[in-house]
Formats: structure tokens, C-alpha cells, sequence
């Protein structure tokens, strides 16, 4: 009766070690499938930070591209108020004269081998600018 005992102990025993186990596999699996859950909600709550970072970025992007465009369109207007000035006092004998001075450095700069032929005034001998007059139909305004 006594190895009946110990032998129905030991059975009991490796039951016991069996259903042990077999709470325990059960419990690691079920960590590991709460571990993927905790692991699959971080990992969205990180995407919602790094859209909420890019669409940060591109709103500077879009207001620094807004102000380039801005310092441009300001800089044009500057332009075209010193295009207008110069332009009150541009008369064609000045600007034949400044023709003739780049004309003159190009000559003398003996970089350049380049031959420029230019149509001349017969009585002044000066290069002819096409110049349009005010009065003149098409002419240009400013």
C-alpha cells in the first residue's frame, strides 16, 4: 500500500506539474498578446506625433515661402520705382554714350576676341540707338 501511495504521489505530482505548466504557458501567451496590444498603441500614438510634427514643418514651410515671396514682390516694386526714375532722365544722346563706353571696355578688356560691327551715324560717327520717342504710336510708356 505504500508504493501505491507514493506511486499515486508522484502521479498527483506530475499532474500538478503539468497543470503548472500549463498556466504558466497560458499566462506568457497572454503577456505576449497584451505586450503586441501596449506595442501596436504606442506605435499609433507615436505616427499621430510625427503627423502632428510634419504638418507643423510644412505650415513654416508654406509661411517662409509666403514671405519669400513677399520680400520679392516688395523688391520688384523698389525696381521698377528706380527703373522709373532713371528713366525721367535717360535721353538717346546718354545712352548712345553709354553704348559707346561698353563698347570701349570690351575693346580694351583683351579678353574677349570677339568683333562687334555696329551701324554709325554718317554725320557723327556715333553708333545708332534705336531709341522710341513718347510721341511716336507703340511707343512704350512708362
Amino acid at each position: 500500500m505504500s508504493q501505491s501511495r507514493s506511486f499515486l504521489g508522484q502521479v498527483a505530482l506530475a499532474i500538478l506539474g503539468i497543470a503548472v505548466i500549463v498556466v504558466l504557458l497560458f499566462g506568457f501567451f497572454a503577456l505576449v498578446k497584451s505586450f503586441n496590444r501596449y506595442q501596436k498603441r504606442a506605435d499609433a500614438n507615436n505616427n499621430v506625433k510625427v503627423s502632428a510634427i510634419q504638418i507643423r514643418n510644412q505650415t513654416q514651410r508654406v509661411k517662409i515661402a509666403t514671405q519669400k515671396a513677399e520680400i520679392r514682390y516688395q523688391n520688384s516694386i523698389g525696381i521698377r520705382r528706380a527703373q522709373d526714375e532713371i528713366a525721367k532722365t535717360l535721353t538717346p544722346l546718354y545712352v548712345a554714350f553709354e553704348m559707346t563706353e561698353a563698347l570701349k571696355a570690351i575693346a580694351t578688356s583683351g579678353n574677349n576676341n570677339s568683333v562687334v560691327y555696329l551701324p554709325t551715324n554718317p554725320v557723327t560717327g556715333l553708333p545708332i540707338v534705336p531709341v522710341q520717342n513718347a510721341t511716336q504710336p507703340g511707343a512704350a510708356k512708362p
